[in-house]
């Protein structure tokens, strides 16, 4: 099959991804932070097996953004397959299990999005639809702004004292639903409104929408909140002209070369620390821990959550503390993706299992915004609570925490072709 100069375009920026990867584990991450288990022990056969797996993967990807699952593989492939294969290749000593089965949840997610017998495509729009949605996100983010006045939090815009405020604040305003709705209100409906308002083309009303965020990261001391709204205007001012998929590695091409000179040319560790370890090789690590730890040690099979009243939990702390202390801090909680935490729950079976879930929402969200929603619109919508199931947190923490699940309520009822025509 002929490839297109886009995919070799694509293709090329990936491996010089990864290359970058190697480069800044080998001269910086290793020697700086061995004694966080970033070591470094050298085979030929297992670096080439790295590559060949890593190589493998881009089946799943494709240099275009038609689906939401497109840009979930991708970022699948960056995320998680790269940086695991780079310390894989560089550190012969850690079992290569884990990208296995890792590769292998990916497949399986893959394969579901592509079965033409599993289809939502029939699934009928909702009448008035869009305007119950933006009604919706609405009334919670006004109920929100009111609410953190009357439980009177201490607003606070600067960065460093971010951590003075946070748990008192979270205790005067996110008591019992209300932790949940909050944070469904500033990461969810709140950005829905403004993806809707970038949509139509009422800037004011964006500016007044980011000024409202600002207000909620004021009221939360999240520094997260603050980004957000950026997030969607990134993704609506570069995918509304192209769906180009190029840009994401070249993007994290340029970060690690970043990191690189900062490290060469002014002797400063900060970027490599932040970007090179802690988004990539951080997460990497926490995949290889939690099956080597739950692989000797009991599995927690939901008893801390949806089974809590059928199943004991056997630790004496959250799962994420259980690895934080299995790495000898003790206050650490080890946050991790979905197949990390998948296997902790049930081993590989707990792993089939979200990747299934995982696969059918995508399948979901790909039938239902298909010529219903623009694609940087359903993107925008999705990619932080995605990228949280890779990289940082379980599969139901996403879907209900994070706001996952409404998130989906809001596409299917928003989707309407004449409000997109």
């Amino acid at each position: 099959m002929k490839l297109s100069k886009l995919k070799i375009s694509f293709i090329l920026a990936a491996i010089s991804f990864r290359i970058l990867l190697d480069t800044s584990y080998l001269n910086i991450i290793s020697p700086l932070y061995e004694y966080s288990g970033f070591l470094v022990n050298l085979s030929v056969a297992r670096y080439c097996l790295s590559w060949l797996i890593y190589l493998c993967a881009f089946i799943f990807v494709t240099a275009r953004l038609i689906k939401v699952s497109d840009y979930f593989f991708v970022t699948a492939l960056l995320s998680i397959i790269a940086p695991l294969t780079s310390l894989v290749g560089l550190d012969s000593s850690r079992s290569i299990f884990p990208v296995l089965v890792v590769v292998l949840s990916i497949f399986i997610i893959y394969a579901i999005t592509r079965i033409k017998l599993i289809s939502f495509s029939r699934l009928p729009t909702i009448k008035n639809g869009c305007r119950i949605a933006i009604f919706t996100a609405s009334l919670f983010v006004v109920a929100l702004m009111f609410w953190y006045y009357i439980a009177g939090v201490k607003f606070n815009l600067d960065f460093s004292k971010v951590y003075d405020f946070r748990a008192d604040n979270a205790e005067l305003s996110s008591r019992g639903i209300l932790a949940y709705t909050n944070n469904w209100t500033y990461k969810i409906f709140n950005i829905f409104l403004i993806g809707f308002a970038l949509h139509y083309k009422k800037y004011l009303v964006v500016v007044m929408l980011v000024l409202i965020q600002i207000f909620f990261f004021a009221a939360t001391a999240h520094k997260s909140v603050l980004f957000l709204p950026f997030l969607m205007l990134g993704v609506w001012f570069y995918f509304r002209k192209t769906n180009s998929l190029v840009i994401l590695p070249l993007a994290f091409s340029g970060i690690i070369l970043m990191t690189l000179a900062s490290y060469y040319l002014l002797d400063d560790i900060w970027l490599s620390s932040l970007f090179s370890r802690r988004v990539f090789f951080v997460p990497a690590n926490l995949t290889f821990v939690y099956f080597d730890f739950f692989s000797q040690n009991p599995q927690v099979l939901w008893s801390n959550s949806v089974f809590s009243s059928f199943v004991t939990y056997p630790y004496d702390i959250s799962m994420t503390h259980v690895v934080g202390r299995y790495l000898g801090k003790e206050d650490m909680g080890a946050n991790n993706g979905f197949i990390a935490s998948g296997f902790a729950h049930a081993g590989l079976l707990g792993v089939l299992f979200y990747a299934l879930i995982i696969g059918f929402i995508l399948r979901f969200l790909n039938d239902v915004t298909r010529n219903l929603m623009p694609i940087w619109l359903a993107v925008g919508l999705t990619i932080v609570p995605l990228r949280d199931l890779l990289v940082s947190s379980d599969l139901f923490t996403v879907m209900l925490t994070h706001g996952l699940i409404v998130t989906l309520i809001l596409i299917y009822f928003a989707r309407a072709k004449r409000e997109f025509s």
